[in-house]
């Protein structure tokens, strides 16, 4: 079985101003983290400390909305010692701003049956593929 937590917010914000919200490390710590850090790229660093405890992993996706369009941002986290989960938003433009759909699943072990490419837990770049990347 496989947890999953679901959220979607209709925000008075732009898509840009929301993507802003979700990747600037100040804006971060204002809302998700006493600390953060996000590597805007596929296979960056994440890190975020909340009441001193430290979750850390690595970006999955980033697509940034462009001319006021839809935008994805997806990153597995951890605590130490505990599952890894993908966390995942989507930005979708609306006529009164943006709809935030926030998406946190696990477990990781789950997900790596199905062929989504991961890192283990030591950050060694561990891949999987799924059979039609093998077959191909």
């Amino acid at each position: 079985m496989t947890d999953r937590i679901e959220r979607v917010c209709d925000l008075d914000a732009a898509p840009r101003a929301v993507w802003r919200a979700l990747t600037d490390p100040a804006w971060l710590a204002s809302w998700l983290a006493d600390e953060a850090e996000l590597e805007l790229e596929p296979g960056g660093e994440a890190r975020f400390v909340v009441d001193g405890r430290e979750r850390s992993g690595w970006v999955e996706e980033v697509v940034a909305p462009a001319g006021g369009g839809a935008g994805r941002l997806s990153f597995w986290w951890q605590e130490e010692g505990e599952p890894a989960s993908r966390v995942s938003f989507v930005l979708e433009p609306t006529e009164r701003g943006t709809r935030l759909r926030i998406v946190e699943t696990r477990p990781l072990e789950v997900l790596d049956l199905v062929g989504v490419p991961l890192r283990d837990a030591g950050g060694a770049g561990r891949q999987s593929f799924g059979p039609a990347l093998v077959a191909a």
